[in-house]
């Protein structure tokens, strides 16, 4: 998995509210990142470290699948 772009292609779906896309992308790179894979970099600007990527696209991957679900009901 390239998680760079998982996220990337994350915050493109959230934008189009794209909720099945949401959905498979932050379950995806919920998978990867609590197999120990290296977190993307989740914001921009200063380099605070992969510790602070890590929880923020954690944070935002959960974010993201509530939005999702919420969205497309119960049958999700």
């Amino acid at each position: 998995m390239d998680p760079q772009a998982a996220w990337d292609d994350l915050l493109d779906a959230l934008g189009e509210q794209d909720w099945d896309r949401v959905e498979e992308l932050a379950d995806g790179l919920l998978h990867w990142l609590g197999g120990n894979g290296f977190p993307p970099r989740a914001v921009t600007g200063s380099d605070l470290g992969a510790d602070w990527d890590r929880h923020i696209a954690l944070a935002g991957c959960r974010f993201a699948l509530a939005k999702a679900r919420e969205a497309l009901g119960p049958a999700s």
